[in-house]
């Protein structure tokens, strides 16, 4: 193939087209996206190809393509997916055609690598990873177009600053935010760190590709990050800390408020990538003086690599101490001096959430676990990880902070059907005359489908069943007014409960709400991005449960004594009536719910 499109530039002093991870380059190229039929090479300079292929047809890579880079989701309209796709020592990104506004035409292509990360983008959208190696050195010469699509080549070295994988500035949010993930083809939420600041409810989350996956499998996660000022309107913010070297690794903190600044703690998992005592480990901060732009402090300030900081009325600072160094809680008046405060914490392990309400302390850890202390005092809290009412519904890794009114806010994800990362989800906790916490929707929240609602009379025990009509078996919601449980479970004689954050089947228990009559609302709601539909109920106005199958479900509503139900679809928090009336059907009738584009 004629190479008379390729332009290379090199900065002064090069000698060749050589360049490493830290200094990177940039191949923009145009690129005629008509009339894919097939896999076909297009362009390549040193070790980096750049091509289109058929994913789910490649050998080795059908996992991949259906899970990590999510490109499945977004078949063309004749079945087939081709994804211009780039790869470069081991990494690989790409972006689905079918994701496009405009899949076929002619379109700028531009592929970089810089600060470690390896990004495509294409029309806006983006799909990034970063290597894990500190001395990869790419021989970028002769580069050649392989492919009549490729009009026009540019390489360029060193790569700008300004990397395609950042965020645009702030921007409203136009979706709902109940089941939100970020707008690229296979991006994710990941574990969530909800803070308040000047009025403001901020939410942190670890941006999350490949489940878990990018970074070779190393915790290639970065700090995203969501604010509103009145739980309806929301707006999206630049990413508040992104890894710029290759050593880091990030660990879920807390956003806690120092000399006047919104500051973010998190953890550096260093260790996960080296053993060299040169690189920092352990719990550092951002800070930002608008609470919009961030910039890392490079202070470790305790070992834990999951801190959970906190402000305490009297102007000093908490410290949970999580992953690497846990079931202790510290106190520092300066942020500089730590003393331990409580080292009887009843369990340790990842991401603590503490927080006081009603004269009592609370303490969530991690994916199951819960504590209560009546007073506070150092080691009084009282190990509630076993009771059946924990103040756990389905989700992974809740955060719960102050708002306004005395309210306590929940916000977790929940897991995609494939691993690790999902949708952000939130919660209002419920607080109960015993001191035990509830859960229910926030009324503020619109969910992107709207709820069917239904009374249930006393002893009641109904049971909705969802069908994928694939053969699967069909999902059961079932509430036991006599057993005082609820769950999701697939409808086979003796489903499987595992941990309630795998979102598979999950029960609840300890109901108190369903002694009388009680009302149930549900969710059904179907996201083509996942090609997974969530279910989502809410009982007695004091219990939540959730969980997710993969592909579209039909609903077949029945109940116990087989009558028919009338389900009548909510009106929304703003008052609005939706309208008609939805009925859950005895089995062969069907209803399908809403869904989405991504």
């Amino acid at each position: 193939m004629d190479d008379g499109g390729v332009k290379s530039v090199l900065p002064d002093g090069h000698s060749s087209s050589a360049a490493c991870a830290a200094e990177g380059f940039t191949a923009t190229l145009t690129v005629d996206l008509r009339g894919v039929e097939g896999d076909e090479a297009l362009y390549e300079a040193g070790p980096l190809r750049l091509g289109l292929r058929l994913a789910g047809e490649t050998a080795g890579l059908e996992k991949y393509d259906r899970d990590a880079g999510n490109y499945l989701a977004f078949a063309m309209p004749d079945g087939r997916c081709p994804v211009l796709e780039a790869t470069l020592e081991g990494l690989r990104v790409g972006i689905p055609l079918g994701f496009l506004e405009r899949p076929e035409g002619i379109h700028e292509v531009v592929v970089q690598c810089a600060r470690t990360h390896l990004s495509i983008q294409v029309d806006g959208h983006v799909d990034d990873d970063m290597f894990k190696d500190p001395d990869l050195t790419f021989d970028l010469s002769s580069p050649k177009v392989l492919s009549a699509r490729v009009t026009s080549a540019d390489l360029s070295i060193p790569a700008p600053t300004d990397m395609p994988s950042r965020t645009p500035d702030s921007h409203a949010i136009e979706r709902n935010v109940q089941y939100w993930t970020p707008s690229d083809h296979n991006a994710w939420v990941g574990d969530v760190a909800p803070g308040v600041f000047k009025g403001r409810l901020h939410v942190f989350y670890l941006f999350d590709r490949r489940h878990h996956g990018s970074k070779l499998r190393k915790g290639g996660h970065y700090f995203a990050h969501l604010s509103s000022d009145d739980l309806v309107h929301w707006t999206e913010h630049p990413h508040a800390v992104e890894i710029e070297e290759w050593w880091e690794t990030f660990g879920t903190g807390t956003p806690f408020v120092k000399d006047g600044k919104l500051c973010l703690a998190y953890g550096l998992h260093t260790s996960r990538l080296t053993e060299d005592a040169a690189f920092p480990i352990g719990g550092t901060y951002a800070l930002s003086d608008d609470g919009v732009h961030f910039a890392k402090s490079r202070t470790i300030f305790t070992d834990t690599q999951n801190p959970s900081v906190y402000n305490r009325p009297d102007g000093g600072y908490e410290l949970v101490m999580g992953y690497g160094k846990t079931g202790e809680l510290k106190r520092s008046d300066d942020f500089a001096n730590w003393t331990i405060h409580d080292d009887k914490l009843p369990f340790g392990g990842d991401c603590p959430s503490l927080f006081d309400w009603h004269g009592r302390r609370y303490l969530l850890q991690g994916f199951s676990h819960m504590a209560c202390s009546e007073n506070g005092a150092p080691g009084t809290f009282a190990d509630w990880s076993g009771e059946p009412d924990v103040a756990y519904d389905g989700l992974a890794v809740p955060m719960v902070v102050p708002w306004r009114g005395d309210r306590r806010l929940y916000v977790g994800w929940l897991r995609h059907v494939a691993g690790w990362g999902g949708w952000l989800v939130f919660r209002e906790l419920v607080f109960l005359p015993d001191g035990h916490l509830g859960l229910k929707w926030v009324p503020e929240i619109e969910p992107p489908a709207p709820p069917a609602t239904f009374q249930a009379a006393p002893g009641e025990k109904p049971v909705l069943r969802f069908s994928a009509g694939d053969g699967r078996p069909a999902l059961l919601f079932t509430v036991d007014p006599e057993r005082r449980e609820a769950s999701f479970a697939d409808d086979v004689p003796e489903p499987e409960f595992t941990d309630r954050w795998h979102a598979a089947n999950v029960r609840i228990g300890g109901l108190r709400c369903v002694g009388g009559a009680y009302e149930v609302r549900m969710v059904v709601w179907y996201d083509r991005k996942a090609g997974a539909t969530i279910f989502d109920a809410e009982i007695g106005g004091e219990r939540t449960i959730i969980c997710r199958r993969a592909g579209r479900f039909q609903v077949n509503g029945e109940h116990a004594n087989d009558n028919e139900k009338t389900i009548k679809k909510d009106a929304n928090p703003r008052g609005v009536s939706v309208g008609r009336h939805l009925r859950f059907l005895r089995p062969g009738g069907l209803s399908r719910f809403p869904d989405r584009r991504a």
